[in-house]
């Protein structure tokens, strides 16, 4: 999937500067994570505040990610046009002055209507982010950077629940908003200031695709059939990783745990997603295709073995550990893997459409669960074999990837390409 796309090499970053970069880049990933669970934490109190039913809650906790399926798609592919540095920016800007307007809604489709602007420039962020973290590192890390860099989105989430155990009881929902908005208006300040555009970007003569000319570039004749199954690798994956979040805390207190036990082992899974996504990203490299291959596979495996037996609140909240470890390890392998499987120029319009359309997985995921209810689905054990063949058909795609993508060797500095 690789090919020449110039033949000057890219100019290289100061080290100190592009450490600074990456860091700046996780720190506006860690703010990205917040603003996605803000509304999931100010849900109950936006509930009794508004007077309004809980089922009356779905359209809020939704509407930032068809935002973010938006915005990966349509303006996520401009960092290929404008460069990765100016959409960040902007964006963050953008995003943090409307979540301070939506501390000020005054009903709930107020805060429907402006959580799905926000969603726009989450979707927006994440491609760029991701593509500029590996560009600011050396072309052997490049798809490690990138799987690193997309822990902070996870971490981000448990700042929110910090930061709502800390104000929700004394300020209510709007706290959660201010916050979320005067954040990311610090971190695009600070991007502003000390973020270094792409070395492969700043390349004498490079193109800068529109972004329909990226998107037919990606989908050209001999990126097609890869293009399309990074698509679907991303839209199983996701659809897994959202399914499981969404209703590991309920299918654990239907085997008869208690609500504290329930929430303890939930929280144990995502202290696993965040291992997994850590140890997934070093390992990736020149093989990074395999590695997402097996942590899917091994998602599976661990997945089939909860369902196979009832087990004690120890021996399910180790599993549910390693379930964790191997799912959010694999959506983290996507993501770096994804990002080296293109050259520069359209690696923004690659990741934003991956991750655009995986965003349709994350939001089928949950009703999964639903329809599975509906269908019979009766004892909540059998519910962990759902996700097991989304995974296998992800690893299979991953292991077909291995042998059809490559990095692009263009864009490797002279010192490295020996290596």
């Amino acid at each position: 999937m690789s090919e020449q796309s110039a033949s000057a090499p890219a100019p290289s970053v100061d080290p100190a500067r592009g450490w600074g970069g990456f860091l700046l880049i996780l720190l506006a990933l860690v703010v990205e994570g917040f603003d996605l669970q803000a509304a999931n934490f100010a849900a109950p109190s936006i509930v009794e505040d508004f007077g309004i039913a809980r089922a009356e809650i779905g359209p809020l906790l939704s509407a930032s990610l068809v935002g973010v399926l938006i915005g990966a798609l349509a303006i996520g592919p401009f960092g290929d046009r404008f460069g990765r540095r100016a959409i960040l920016v902007g964006c963050c800007l953008a995003y943090g002055l409307v979540s301070l307007g939506a501390a000020m809604a005054g009903n709930l489709t107020e805060l429907v209507a402006l959580r799905f602007l926000i969603g726009i420039g989450l979707g927006a962020v994440l491609p760029n982010a991701l593509a500029l973290a590996g560009e600011l590192a050396p072309r052997r890390h490049l798809a490690r950077a990138m799987g690193l860099v997309g822990i902070g989105i996870s971490f981000g989430g448990v700042v929110a629940g910090a930061v709502a155990a800390r104000f929700l009881p004394t300020h209510g929902w709007p706290s959660l908003f201010i916050a979320g908005g005067i954040l990311p208006i610090a971190i695009a300040a600070l991007l502003w200031i000390g973020l270094p555009e792409s070395p492969a970007m700043a390349r004498p003569g490079l193109p800068r695709q529109s972004p329909a000319r990226g998107l037919r570039a990606i989908l050209a004749p001999a990126r097609r059939g890869a293009t399309l199954a990074i698509w679907l690798s991303f839209a199983l994956v996701l659809m897994v990783v959202y399914l499981l979040s969404g209703w590991i805390p309920l299918l654990v207190r239907d085997q008869g745990y208690s609500t504290a036990a329930a929430s303890w082992i939930a929280t144990a899974s995502h202290a696993g997603g965040v291992a997994g996504g850590i140890f997934a990203s070093l390992m990736l490299a020149r093989r990074s295709w395999m590695i997402v291959a097996a942590f899917a596979g091994l998602a599976a495996l661990t997945l089939a073995v909860v369902a196979l037996h009832d087990w004690s609140a120890g021996m399910l909240s180790l599993l549910l550990v390693m379930v964790g470890f191997f799912s959010t390890g694999t959506q983290n392998g996507l993501n770096g893997s994804c990002g080296a499987a293109y050259p520069a120029e359209m690696r923004a319009t690659g990741l934003g459409w991956a991750l655009g359309v995986g965003r349709v997985g994350s939001i089928v995921g949950p009703l999964v669960g639903s329809l599975a209810l509906l269908l019979g689905l009766s004892d909540p054990r059998h519910f962990f074999i759902l996700p097991v063949l989304p995974l296998l058909a992800a690893a299979a795609l991953a292991l077909w990837l291995a042998k059809r993508t490559a990095p692009a060797p263009s864009e490797e500095k002279p010192e490295e390409q020996g290596e």
